[in-house]
């Protein structure tokens, strides 16, 4: 079988399938290995606790080398951890790499690294090579993300002039919602594993605030929005650009896109394959179902808190069965 990606009018050529539709678009490979980590609590206490992370190879074939990495809420660091190599990169994002000798993993084999928290968040965004801690198998993927959180309060704070207390009901999510990040002024504020938090009174250019839930395996809800202009918003968001699909992996395909651009604060977006709508989400990736051979078309479009949407960004993927094996000459 054979593979032509079509973009700006330029054609090329290599196996698996057909891309369809104007606009970036690529086919990503799939990772040559892959691995899953699981994450338990060994201890805990009030201010802290220990935990062990448990990377597992579940490929046919050897591995030299895993990579583990998450976030972790504000208010928790890792200031000890053992059997790996690595640490804090950034903003409270964690990379871990094998040691010498617990890097190769025969097809089955796990090797378990540790470390010692300082506060009590967990993490989430987690990736092991590159891929969901949770593997590739359609039965350990972990595609769906949280309810958007409702009931969103602001209340100002009795103790503190100048303070306000954002308020809001759980999420709900098929795994476990692990944190909730505050958004506003085009990115991220705080993240925190309460349902409520405390920040200052918004300054006049902070127009709305929105509010995600996360999951342990990095899917993003939908933003709760907080609205401080009384609604006074006529503009959609701009479309999604640079739509791409990698995969198949464990019965999906992940679809990637560069963010939406609003005026005020860009709530989420909608997923959609073959014109059914398959999930809502509040981060640029998502996955839809893979079935095998046929045709794809996966689309997304971006939508704000006041009820409007993006013109839709679509691409199509094509993918055809191999030729049939000659028949054996007599």
């Amino acid at each position: 079988m054979k593979l032509s990606m079509k973009s700006s009018g330029r054609v090329v050529r290599a196996a698996a399938a057909l891309i369809l539709g104007g606009g970036t678009v690529a086919l990503l490979p799939v990772p040559a290995s892959a691995a899953t980590a699981d994450f338990k609590v060994q201890g805990e206490w009030t201010t802290g606790y220990t935990a062990a992370m448990t990377v597992r190879n579940n490929e046919p074939n050897t591995i030299t080398s895993w990579r583990v990495e998450f976030d972790l809420p504000a208010g928790t660091t890792i200031p000890y951890h053992w059997s790996v190599q690595g640490g804090v990169i950034g903003n409270n994002h964690y990379v871990f790499t094998n040691q010498a000798w617990n890097g190769t993993l025969a097809p089955g084999a796990s090797t378990t690294f540790g470390w010692q928290a300082n506060g009590t968040g967990k993490p989430y965004n987690c990736l092991v090579n590159g891929q969901p801690c949770g593997g590739t198998g359609p039965e350990q993927m972990d595609v769906n993300p949280p309810s958007t959180p409702t009931n969103i309060q602001v209340d100002g704070a009795e103790d503190a002039p100048g303070m306000l207390i954002v308020s809001w009901d759980a999420a709900t999510d098929d795994r476990g919602v692990v944190a909730y990040e505050i958004h506003g002024n085009g990115g991220r504020m705080a993240t925190t594993t309460e349902t409520s938090y405390r920040m200052p009174v918004p300054p006049p250019a902070l127009m709305a605030f929105g509010i995600r839930a996360v999951d342990a395996a990095g899917n993003l809800s939908p933003s709760g929005i907080v609205d401080f202009t009384g609604g006074q918003d006529s503009q959609p968001p701009t479309a999604p650009a640079n739509l791409r699909i990698n995969g198949p992996q464990g019965g999906y395909l992940k679809v990637g896109w560069d963010a939406s651009q609003d005026r005020f604060l860009v709530a989420g977006y909608e997923l959609y394959l073959n014109s059914q709508l398959i999930s809502k989400v509040g981060g640029t990736s998502g996955y839809v179902p893979y079935h095998g051979y046929g045709t794809y078309w996966v689309a997304v479009r971006a939508f704000d808190g006041f009820g409007h949407f993006s013109p839709l960004t679509q691409i199509g993927l094509a993918i055809d069965p191999p030729p049939p094996s000659p028949s054996p000459t007599r």
